[in-house]
């Protein structure tokens, strides 16, 4: 008898502790909730960081964005500027093919991509700057001279060509002229004659001593100097004051 009261006694225990471990105590759970549980100023803190990692997000997005925009609009800047860009070349020969007759001919030709807006041409001789091709040749070569002397031919013998025998030469000022991309413009052509022969040496002797500068503009108003070399700078703007037979 005793026996089994101790083994049902010993069974009631283990039930009970086993009730206890299924329904613990509202004292015991509340302590075991207390470990996980959040402060009010800890959330705070922890919503304020959630919000200042979602603006850097937001605000690097924007940024990438921004930057891809201004990307591409400086990669379409830099293709029209290639699309419209002029570049303006000094040429001179001696000789003409198609006639197969000596000729001294200068011109500027645009070897770019686009339409070239021509401010002025200067020249340089002996330390004096002209932007007349015609005072240039004076001044190294007496053109002047030979204008009179054609004149005084035509005066003496009007009922000929004076021009085919005694010879001639052309002369163009290209100032705020359009020069089309491929487009040649002639300055100065002098074909060479018995009459002019003194004078056509003279000039091809000297033109390796002459000096050109162009002063041009693209459609988008970007402004370039070029030489008689061929070397092309930038520059702000071209200057519209020029005067004739004057030094900077």
């Amino acid at each position: 008898m005793s026996e089994h009261n101790n083994n049902s006694h010993s069974e009631d225990l283990t039930e009970e502790r086993r009730r206890e471990h299924l329904n613990p105590s509202p004292h015991n759970s509340r302590q075991a909730r207390g470990v996980f549980k959040l402060s009010r100023s800890k959330m705070n803190t922890i919503l304020a960081l959630c919000a200042m990692f979602i603006s850097a997000a937001s605000f690097y997005a924007t940024y990438l964005q921004a930057k891809a925009a201004q990307e591409q609009v400086s990669a379409a800047e830099k293709q029209l500027k290639t699309e419209t860009w002029p570049w303006l070349q000094f040429s001179y020969s001696n000789f003409d093919l198609d006639s197969t007759q000596a000729t001294i001919r200068v011109d500027i030709r645009n070897s770019g991509t686009g339409p070239a807006i021509i401010h002025y041409i200067k020249y340089e001789f002996d330390g004096e700057n002209y932007f007349d091709v015609t005072e240039l040749m004076d001044a190294c070569c007496n053109l002047n001279a030979y204008q009179a002397a054609l004149s005084d031919a035509q005066d003496a013998e009007s009922n000929i060509n004076y021009l085919k025998k005694f010879g001639w030469y052309v002369s163009s000022a290209p100032q705020k002229i359009l020069l089309a991309d491929g487009d040649t413009f002639n300055i100065f052509t002098m074909p060479k004659s018995n009459f002019n022969r003194g004078l056509w040496d003279k000039i091809d002797a000297h033109k390796s001593v002459f000096k050109a500068e162009a002063c041009y503009c693209s459609i988008l108003k970007q402004c370039y100097t070029t030489n008689e070399k061929a070397v092309i700078t930038e520059v702000p703007r071209c200057s519209t004051t020029q005067t004739n037979s004057s030094n900077e």
